[in-house]
């Protein structure tokens, strides 16, 4: 049992290691692991209208451990459709979620309270197999994976991904990265989350290997782990990169780390340039990229040669992907040359789904992809993101970019912008009364505004979803 991007079945080498329990399996072994991991998946003795045939939905509620890697590989692999869930949802928004799409089997690992649907349990591993008695809906042939478009908020919607998609982004994402058997990524994000699933993906396209940890990268365990098992590359998103940049990054004592990478959204220049500057002098690289859920999560990636000349860019379209700019798209006002960044290429969704209905649904795109965000493409093709076209508030009457205002305020230190009522409010993890007032005033100066359209907050720290970026609906609350 192999999947097309795990290219090495017979490899001695390691393919995943879980380093709460110290368990590995190599290629070699992995195979035999799908194949117990597979019988989780077997109908049992289902009802005359579910024959063992039948393509399935699977839910796994998972953290980062092997169990949830084994089954969502094998679940693709036996050509049903999965999808990746946040152990650690609040119960009553899990019930939602199984009664919405109703699959016909779950995972939940040990510690999760199980649902009160009627079902077949099996403890298998650190958890519980459910298979339930009632079959849901149809399933397109094509689908094999539904990603979570709000981290961990529990929202109905998914994007839904064929397993074309999903393999042609592993291949694109190992190429983009060079990645090698020698590589060794620490799952550093979520595996429910589309960047830290790229992440376990790519690097098993390339022959490499993958430490599963629940740490948080904060965490001195975390950084323990790296160093007992020589890890190599590490992935982060912009909170992160600025946690770590406070935490004094150049003194970590990490010399297998030789590759960062951080997407999910703008990093300052100044912190990309110094995060560069620091894997320069270590021998190592730093990459940028740019994803979208609706893309299987990578869309461009910036080579690391590049970065010092194409400090902000987002890089190249991935290989075989192509970008262009809408500008017809583009806000009134917008300078010339910005507009809508929309993407082609083998790994873009197929649609959304909002309910079980929608897993009929075939292919609603055609390979291309309205991202939502606005940019330009320089002389080389480098694409530069400027803001979201939907991030946009109001100011005395003036449509003002939320993205625009949160970069201006992130040059002095961590900040999320939201929009308030006739105000925008700015949520500093930084400075103190004296130094927001006095930003306070710099921000209405340079966007030609009265102060009073900005209220700024200290906050010790920005909420987070699991996935690392702002949780703005927490803001908002």
């Amino acid at each position: 049992m192999t999947l097309a991007f795990l290219r090495r079945p017979a490899s001695p080498e390691l393919a995943l290691i879980e380093a709460d329990t110290g368990e590995t399996l190599t290629y070699a072994e992995l195979e035999g692991a799908l194949v117990d991991a597979g019988r989780q998946l077997s109908p049992g003795q289902p009802p005359a209208s579910a024959p063992a045939s039948e393509k399935a939905l699977v839910f796994l509620f998972c953290r980062n451990e092997l169990s949830a890697v084994l089954l969502y590989l094998t679940a693709i692999e036996q050509g049903h459709a999965v999808a990746l869930l946040d152990a650690d949802l609040d119960a009553g928004l899990k019930a939602q979620l199984l009664e919405r799409y109703r699959p016909r089997f779950a995972w939940f690992p040990e510690g999760s309270p199980l649902p009160e649907r009627r079902a077949q349990v099996s403890p298998w591993r650190n958890g519980h197999c459910l298979r339930f008695e009632v079959a849901g809906a149809t399933i397109h042939p094509d689908l094999a994976l539904l990603s979570s478009t709000s981290g961990s908020t529990g929202s109905p919607r998914f994007v839904r991904s064929s397993r074309r998609a999903v393999e042609a982004n592993a291949a694109a994402i190992a190429q983009g990265l060079g990645l090698s058997p020698a590589d060794r990524a620490i799952s550093s994000l979520p595996v429910f989350y589309a960047y830290g699933l790229s992440v376990l993906n790519s690097h098993l396209q390339a022959g490499a290997s993958v430490v599963l940890s629940n740490a948080g990268a904060v965490e001195r365990r975390f950084w323990d782990t790296i160093r007992t098992h020589q890890c190599s590359s590490f992935a982060g998103v912009p909170y992160t990169y600025q946690m770590l940049s406070r935490l004094g990054f150049e003194n970590f004592d990490v010399p297998s780390l030789r590759v960062l990478t951080q997407a999910g959204g703008r990093l300052e220049p100044q912190l990309v340039r110094r995060f560069h500057e620091l894997m320069s002098a270590r021998g190592g690289r730093m990459f940028v990229m740019y994803g979208q859920t609706e893309a299987v999560a990578r869309v461009a990636i910036l080579p690391s040669e590049r970065l010092p000349e194409k400090l902000g860019s987002v890089g190249l379209a991935l290989p075989g992907g192509e970008l262009c700019i809408d500008v017809e798209a583009a806000p009134p006002g917008s300078p010339p040359g910005v507009g809508e960044v929309v993407y082609r290429g083998p790994n873009v969704m197929m649609g959304y789904a909002d309910g079980a209905a929608d897993l009929a649904r075939g292919d609603e795109l055609g390979g291309e992809l309205r991202t939502g965000d606005l940019g330009y493409l320089d002389a080389d093709g480098m694409l530069f993101i400027t803001g979201r076209i939907k991030r946009m508030g109001k100011l005395f009457g003036l449509r003002i970019n939320l993205d625009d205002v949160e970069n201006l305020v992130r040059e002095r230190g961590p900040a999320a912008v939201i929009e308030g009522k006739e105000r925008l409010l700015v949520f500093c993890a930084f400075g103190d009364a004296s130094l927001l007032d006095g930003l306070q005033r710099e921000l209405a100066a340079r966007l030609r505004v009265h102060r009073s359209g900005f209220e700024f907050r200290r906050v010790s720290e920005l909420p987070t979803l699991a996935s690392g970026k702002v949780d703005y609906q927490r803001l908002s609350a």
